[in-house]
């Protein structure tokens, strides 16, 4: 479950303003240290398709961060473009204040580890991890001690002799990470490493792949597509959308405080419910609440994005207020359930409903039952109003 995921990674306050789009939005803690990395005003056009514009990005030394985003948003050429195996067509990357936009791949001293892993198929696991270390001029029992290291972080020790073909896919991964970082990068850079493996693999990989980059302190970028992976392993996520920055943040705070419709509909699942602002009351259908203190909304026709987990669900004679919806399905999602709720009052698509599975035992909500949403204004995010959202 994507909300408990986010409150085991980090804690943060609600958001409470009417967010813009004008811009990215970073931590205060990365914002005021000097930048590992640097990115400014990166663009690459592809003929008369561009990729990526305007991208401006500050990276700290010892930083994990994830580009998060859909097939197609710019990750992967931002990725490559930063490794050195792309040229932008406009903009400069710095490292350590560095201009090495016109510095070749092998120049940047970054390390890579690709989706396919790119493994050699005609070497040993200790021949793989130690390809790029011949190229340092290392003597043998340098290489052989580096070697051992390494393959005693990846947990794969006594392995040396095998060849990529009789290892597991988990295994081969563990071999070309250990490899890319056998020459000690200055970055590491991993391009969707774990989306062709299985999902109990990828859950303990990702962990190992998060607990060495700490014991290392090496700095890592990571592309992916999945939000579970970026909320785990993030210190901080860059979302992007059709070759943009939407927004940058902790996890906790793309989560609870995204920044435009697309960051919350694309990282969790989000209801948008129409409403009416007045002074200091929100009108939602026949409910009012008062406005938080720090809201800044103008009066009138506005939409609100609330997370699944923060509606209550309740019997409609179970308590007072609230708005009445009727159960249109119940899917079982292991340790929550997730019940969709009619109510033209709200919105013209179900509001999303999610449960623990002790709730849902307790109360066994059944389609077609009537039942009564109850809403929190803690937490309420607010956007401009859209046509497609019922007004309250």
């Amino acid at each position: 479950m994507i909300a408990d995921t986010v409150e085991r990674t980090a804690s943060g306050a609600d958001s409470r303003d009417l967010h813009s789009v004008s811009g990215p939005s970073s931590a205060d803690g990365a914002r005021n240290a000097p930048s590992f990395l640097s990115l400014k005003n990166v663009n690459k056009a592809f003929g008369a398709f561009t990729a990526l514009e305007g991208i401006d990005l500050d990276i700290q030394e010892g930083e994990f961060v994830c580009f998060l985003g859909p097939s197609g948003c710019g990750k992967s050429t931002l990725l490559r473009i930063i490794a050195g195996l792309e040229q932008q067509t406009a903009g400069t990357i710095s490292h350590r204040d560095r201009d090495i936009s016109g510095d070749s791949a092998a120049a940047r001293h970054f390390g890579i580890l690709f989706q396919s892993y790119a493994l050699f198929p005609n070497l040993t696991v200790r021949e793989n991890v130690a390809y790029g270390l011949h190229n340092q001029k290392l003597s043998a029992d340098v290489i052989d001690r580096r070697v051992k290291e390494l393959l005693q972080l990846v947990e794969l020790t006594g392995s040396e002799q095998k060849y990529p073909r009789q290892l597991s896919g988990g295994q081969q991964q563990r071999v070309a990470l250990a490899r890319a970082i056998a020459p000690s990068p200055k970055l590491l850079l991993l391009d969707e490493p774990l989306s062709a493996l299985d999902a109990k693999v990828r859950v303990y990989l990702r962990e190992k792949i998060r607990e060495l980059q700490k014991q290392l302190g090496l700095t890592t970028i990571m592309v992916t597509h999945d939000q579970e992976e970026a909320l785990t392993m993030a210190d901080r996520i860059v979302v992007m959308n059709q070759g943009r920055i939407d927004q940058v943040g902790a996890p906790i705070e793309i989560y609870k405080r995204p920044s435009t419709r697309f960051v919350a509909n694309f990282v969790g699942k989000a209801n948008f419910i129409g409403g009416n602002v007045s002074g200091t009351l929100i009108q939602i259908a026949q409910n009012t609440f008062p406005t938080m203190e720090g809201d800044k909304l103008s009066d009138g026709a506005i939409d609100i994005c609330v997370r699944p987990e923060h509606i209550q669900l309740t019997s409609p004679g179970a308590t007072s207020g609230g708005t009445l919806g009727r159960v249109e399905k119940v899917e079982f999602l292991g340790s929550f359930y997730r019940v969709a709720v009619s109510s033209d009052a709200l919105s013209k698509t179900p509001i999303i409903i999610d449960l623990s599975a002790g709730t849902q035992n307790e109360l066994s909500f059944q389609v077609g039952e009537a039942v009564r949403m109850i809403f929190s204004p803690q937490h309420f995010t607010y956007f401009a109003a859209e046509q497609n959202v019922e007004r309250g």
